[in-house]
């Protein structure tokens, strides 16, 4: 195999839950928690309801569950469809860096994988942990984005050791199951682009799902082609043209304990993490000015941002599909303007006359000074001219649920029980909350029994 290979296997093979920092084991259980709020929140989504339907069809009698059903089926499908789940509202952790991410879309294999193994609690927490190590320092790396290529390509990386660890494979077999992962399993970037589809959130997913595939083949001896990462046409030449710094892979190189995950960041509101301060800096704007007043609205914000959610596609300025309003910049502020804090039920009247309005009036750009400091900070400035000319700015520079601006534990649980409530009872929901902050004392399968609604 190739070094990278090498590093990555040897660093899964190496961690185990008693190398792993106590911030790092409470943060994972945070995600945990997200990660099913969310996810539950996502359970009769269109996208979801479609994918459970085909599984429904060939359950058996091991396997591992869909969220909240006790659907058994093939680890990888039971993958993909908590994976759609965890991702569909654009309501899941995220990082930010030479590539975005969004992490916790790996926790779906530690579901579906892990619900099958019967793992325990201490191997969950440890995969996550690892997964997230790698997943988030291939996008400190090089940018898959500025190619053409989806970040999801780094994703399934993570997806893979965390997999592999739950699989307990030996060195050899890592290595092969991050090839066969690897090298058939680019994702374009065409999936966010324009009008966006269903698969916008089915394509972390199907990475995950292809990372758990190819750890299944490889733990029975299936090999994978040589040199995944560092081959004459392999992942580093053919998805970044060669642009990559593997000087980030040191810590991992060097076997530190795993705390990535510390760098990641919680979302308050269901929109795309660009936006999560434009929200922030809307919902300062509403105690200042009337909407009734609003002649225009100055949007000033990062490259990134301007590319990926603001106006650049025209799709973005008149959206028709779910998918496309929450990685809209301009629908975003204008729904904020309207609603005030935005949430998921909102996206049931995307077509409101009064934010498409309002999104008629906005003016978007490029401000150099908040762009030289992304992504060390993520500011967008809103400002607002009223009717009478009198003008009304504000900026925010960390989102609530940022590492420079936590959420607290307490917060966490709120979002859970927001987003739960309606499908779980209160006990039902109680104990799943108390258990994982407990998880190293049950199983994975002990976890997923108390979603079962």
């Amino acid at each position: 195999m190739d070094k990278i290979t090498r590093i990555l296997a040897e660093y899964t093979l190496d961690i185990d839950y008693n190398k792993l920092p106590h911030e790092t084991i409470h943060e994972v259980k945070r995600r945990i928690i997200d990660s099913i709020a969310v996810a539950f929140a996502a359970y009769y989504a269109d996208p979801v309801i479609k994918s459970r339907r085909v599984a429904s069809l060939y359950t058996s009698s091991s396997g591992g569950r869909i969220i909240g059903t006790r659907y058994k089926i093939s680890p990888d499908w039971a993958s993909f469809i908590n994976g759609i789940m965890i991702r569909y509202h654009d309501y899941n952790d995220t990082y930010l860096s030479k590539e975005p991410l969004h992490p916790s879309d790996m926790i779906a294999a530690a579901f579906g994988l892990g619900d099958s193994l019967n793992s325990s609690g201490k191997d969950i927490i440890t995969s996550i942990a690892i997964g997230y190590e790698a997943s988030v320092t291939f996008c400190d790396g090089g940018s898959l984005r500025k190619r053409g290529w989806d970040h999801v390509n780094f994703l399934g990386i993570g997806s893979t050791v965390l997999s592999c660890k739950l699989l307990r494979l030996d060195l050899e077999k890592i290595q092969h199951s991050l090839s066969i992962y690897t090298v058939p399993h680019a994702s374009m970037r065409q999936t966010r682009v324009g009008e966006l589809s269903m698969w916008k959130g089915a394509a972390a997913a199907n990475s995950t799902r292809n990372a758990v595939f190819a750890s299944l083949l490889a733990k029975e001896g299936f090999t994978g082609p040589f040199k995944p990462f560092e081959g004459e046409m392999a992942f580093i030449k053919q998805l970044l043209q060669g642009d990559f710094d593997t000087s980030v892979l040191t810590s991992m190189e060097d076997k530190k304990p795993p705390r990535r995950i510390l760098d990641t960041y919680i979302k308050k509101y269901p929109v795309e993490y660009h936006a999560q301060t434009a929200v922030e800096a809307v919902l300062k704007l509403r105690e200042q000015v009337h909407l009734n007043d609003v002649e225009k609205i100055l949007i000033e914000t990062f490259q990134a941002a301007y590319d990926i959610i603001g106006p650049k596609d025209l799709e973005k300025w008149d959206p028709h599909t779910k998918e496309t309003a929450d990685h809209s910049l301009m629908w975003i502020v204008a729904a904020a303007l309207v609603w005030g804090n935005i949430t998921i039920e909102h996206y049931h009247d995307i077509r409101n006359q009064h934010v498409l309005s309002l999104m008629r009036r906005m003016e978007v750009r490029v401000d150099p000074e908040i762009n030289e400091k992304y992504p060390r900070s993520f500011s967008n400035r809103i400002t607002i001219v009223t009717k009478d000319g009198r003008r009304f700015s504000e900026e925010v520079e960390y989102a609530r649920g940022h590492p420079k601006n936590p959420m607290t534990d307490e917060e966490v649980e709120k979002k859970f029980d927001e987003l739960t409530r309606y499908l779980i009872p209160r006990d039902q929901r109680n104990r799943l909350v108390q258990k994982i902050w407990r998880l190293e004392d049950y199983t994975i399968e002990e976890i997923i029994e108390e979603t079962v609604i």
